[in-house]
This record gives structure tokens, C-alpha cells and sequence, in this order.
């Protein structure tokens, strides 16, 4: 028995944390079925949400609906920014450090005996937390975030009614696939026998693979109701509204790829049987950190945000973010995971107006100063392995009329939240 949290961490961690190739389901449906409480699950109060970008927004937004409808909630995530029980959460609270160690206690012995992986022995324990009589949540729904791609991942063990597929682009191409349709193939595989499926509107070259896997399962697919956006640009700082059903509510997510992820996620309340007219003011209470986060740094006078956009779709999306905001100068921090299109994130990101650039290293699986791109490290303002120093530095520099923004790595993100 292990009694001490960070104990709990440490060994978590010592498991492996990012596969090689594509992960299975064995382990985990070998250490599932061995519970007392796998084969209880009601498949009508589980969803699972797989996608490239927006998972976890959506699955923040459906948190944040079913909260206000006095719903009890349980949402599964990845990563943490900050602390590991952030992954874990009822009703809108991440579970205690002392729930979280007896926990882990409890699962320990299967852990141990199916060889589970980091994220497989955090989706046990989770589900263990959330279904389990020990605990007697007494749940009326339980979101689960997909970790990586769809079909092998440990979140699709478990059964589930309702499958969300948000946003497609291409990312983990080494794992999941060099092209589009590869990688749909891949998020499409949570879709399971008669389920509901709530979509992102879809690229084109993977309608066929839809229409295979809709006759296949017997699915029935719902693409998200689309809505009016708004954007008040009066100030320096932009807000965001929608307008829905003639109602327009304010969210506090921020950008146009938000109102989609929020679209997505109030297509599937009303489906759940949720008047959404009742509850919009929910949508302007979305608790999720590190995407377009508006924050403070010591000494800094000028806007900071926090956006943990790792890929190209996602970069793409935060320069449409950008052009509602108005600065003097852009500081931009960036550190970028190894695994990522460097070059054409920061080319993407340095052809932005006022812009000086800042290097970093991301601390989990990132880039080290010396493996930028050269034409991009020579162009950087400057480049130091510590983030906290960079930060410091431009709150010097920094006028009142300038913008702050950290990007690249939500993994970066979460290294300075722990600093504030």
C-alpha cells in the first residue's frame, strides 16, 4: 500500500506513458472484466468523445450543460495541466488527493497484474471511481475523452450508448496514420453496435468510411446543428457570442473552433432530452483551462494567454483567434513536441504581424533548443530552455498595449499554471 500522493504519481509515471505503435485493448478489458462493477455499466449513461482537436472543450461544455440541468456528471480526461486528479472529476470537482491514493490502492493489485500502461491504469481507476460501489457515485452520466485515436484506446472498453467524433486533422501520424481517411478509421472505431453518434461536420473523403461504419454498427449519425457567431471587436479584447434559436448567449471559450465544440456538445444534450434554451447560461461558465486561457504573470501589463494548440490544425485555428485581437507588439512563446510539424507551425505562427519570437522547451516529449528549425531559431528574439526566465524577461519589455501568448504544447501550458 502506497500512502503518500506523490508516491502514487511516481509510480504511475514509471509505467509506460506514450506508446511506440498502437496501443490495445487486451490489458485493459482483461483488468475490467476482473472488476466487480465492468459488467454493471448502463451503456446508456456513458459517452465517449475521440476527435484531433476540440475533445476535450466539448466534453467541457457537455460537463458544464449537464451541471446546470442538476445533473451528476463524470468527466475522464488528458492530459493534466497541473495535477494528475485533474483527469478525473464529478459534477465539476476533481477528486481529492486522498480519494485518488485509496484509489489507486484499490486497483493497484490489477494494475500490477495486467501490466497496465500509465493511461490504462488511470482509465482503471477512473472507471473504478466512477462505477464502483465502493464509492456509490450514483451517477447520471460519465464523459470519457478519448487519449489517443478511437479504437484501441482504453476509454473505448468501456461501454457506452452515445459516441462523439469532434474535429478530424492529421496528428500522431506516426501511430495513427498518414492521411485523413487512416485516421478516422482509426476515431471511428468507438463507434459500437446501435450507438448514437454526434459529429463535427466531416471531410469530405470520409463520407464512404462513414456510410461503412453507420451500416456496420447500425449507428445513427447526427452531424452538430450549426448556430450564428458573433464577435465583438470594440475592445482590445474580443467576445464571443451565439445565437441560437433566436437566443443570443455569451460563451467563455474563446473563438470560433469553441462555438463548434460547444455546437457539438449541445446537439448531444438535447438528444440526452435536455431543453438547451433553459440552460445557455452554462456555456459561459465552461471550466477548461490552457485553450485560449486569459491569465496573469508578475509585473506583466499587458493581456497573457495560455493556449495549448500542438499541431497544424490547431495552430491554424489560433491565428483565426488572433485576427480578433488588436496589439502593439505580439510576444510569442512557443515550444513544440518532437513529434510535431515544427517548421510549419512556427512558419505559420512567425508570418503574424509584430511579432517577436520567443523558443522554449516543452517538458514532456519536446523539442531542445538546439533542434529548432535553424531559418527559426535565428529569427527568435530569444531562446532559453526555461520558460519561467522567458516569461520574466518580456514582462520587462512588455507596453501595456502588447499581447502575451504561450503555445505549441499543452504539456508548456501546464508547466507555467504550475508557476501561477
Amino acid at each position: 500500500m502506497i500512502n503518500k500522493y506523490i508516491e502514487v504519481i511516481d509510480y504511475l509515471e514509471s509505467l509506460q506513458i506514450m506508446p511506440k505503435t498502437m496501443p490495445g485493448l487486451e490489458k485493459i478489458r482483461t483488468a475490467l472484466e476482473l472488476t466487480d462493477w465492468y459488467k454493471k455499466i448502463d451503456p446508456s449513461k456513458v459517452i465517449i468523445v475521440a476527435g484531433t482537436n476540440g475533445k476535450g472543450t466539448t466534453c467541457a461544455a457537455l460537463e458544464s450543460l449537464l451541471i446546470e440541468a442538476k445533473q451528476r456528471v463524470a468527466f475522464y480526461s488528458s492530459p493534466h495541466l497541473v495535477s494528475t486528479t485533474e483527469r478525473i472529476r464529478i459534477s465539476g470537482r476533481q477528486i481529492s488527493q486522498a480519494d485518488f491514493i485509496e484509489v489507486f490502492n484499490q486497483c493497484f493489485p490489477l494494475i500490477k497484474k495486467c501490466e497496465l500502461s500509465h493511461f490504462e491504469a488511470l482509465s482503471l481507476m477512473a472507471g473504478h471511481y466512477f462505477f464502483s460501489a465502493k464509492w456509490a457515485q450514483n451517477l447520471d452520466f460519465v464523459i470519457f475523452e478519448v487519449g489517443l485515436g478511437g479504437i484501441y484506446d482504453a476509454t473505448n472498453a468501456f461501454p457506452h450508448k452515445y459516441s462523439v467524433i469532434t474535429k478530424l486533422g492529421l496528428d500522431h501520424v506516426n501511430i495513427l496514420g498518414n492521411s485523413i481517411t487512416e485516421i478516422a478509421k482509426n476515431k471511428f472505431g468507438i463507434v459500437a453496435s446501435k450507438n448514437i453518434v454526434v459529429h463535427h461536420p466531416l471531410p469530405i473523403e470520409v463520407n464512404e468510411l462513414k456510410k461503412t461504419v453507420q451500416k456496420s454498427t447500425n449507428s445513427n449519425w447526427v452531424e452538430a446543428e450549426s448556430c450564428d457567431f458573433i464577435i465583438d471587436k470594440k475592445n482590445s479584447i474580443p467576445r464571443y457570442f451565439l445565437k441560437y434559436n433566436n437566443t443570443k448567449f455569451e460563451i467563455n471559450i474563446i473563438g470560433k473552433r469553441a462555438a463548434e465544440n460547444i455546437m457539438t456538445a449541445l446537439t448531444l444534450f438535447q438528444i440526452l432530452g435536455f431543453d438547451s434554451g433553459s440552460f445557455y447560461g452554462a456555456l459561459n461558465k465552461i471550466d477548461w483551462q490552457g485553450r485560449m486561457q486569459k491569465t496573469v504573470w508578475p509585473n506583466l501589463k499587458c493581456p497573457f494567454y495560455l493556449s495549448g494548440d500542438h499541431n497544424l490544425q490547431g495552430i491554424d485555428s489560433l491565428i483565426e483567434i488572433l485576427a480578433d485581437f488588436k496589439w502593439k507588439t505580439l510576444h510569442l512563446v512557443v515550444g513544440i513536441g518532437v513529434d510535431k510539424d515544427a517548421t510549419q507551425m512556427l512558419k505559420k505562427l512567425s508570418e503574424l504581424q509584430n511579432v517577436k519570437l520567443y523558443l522554449t522547451e516543452t517538458p514532456f516529449k519536446g523539442l531542445k533548443i538546439n533542434e529548432y528549425p535553424e531559418a527559426y531559431s535565428e529569427l527568435a528574439t530569444n531562446k532559453d530552455v526555461n520558460v519561467i526566465n522567458l516569461l520574466n524577461q518580456i514582462s520587462d519589455l512588455a507596453s501595456p498595449e502588447d499581447l502575451v501568448l504561450l503555445t505549441g504544447s499543452l504539456y508548456l501550458v501546464g508547466e507555467v499554471l504550475k508557476k501561477i
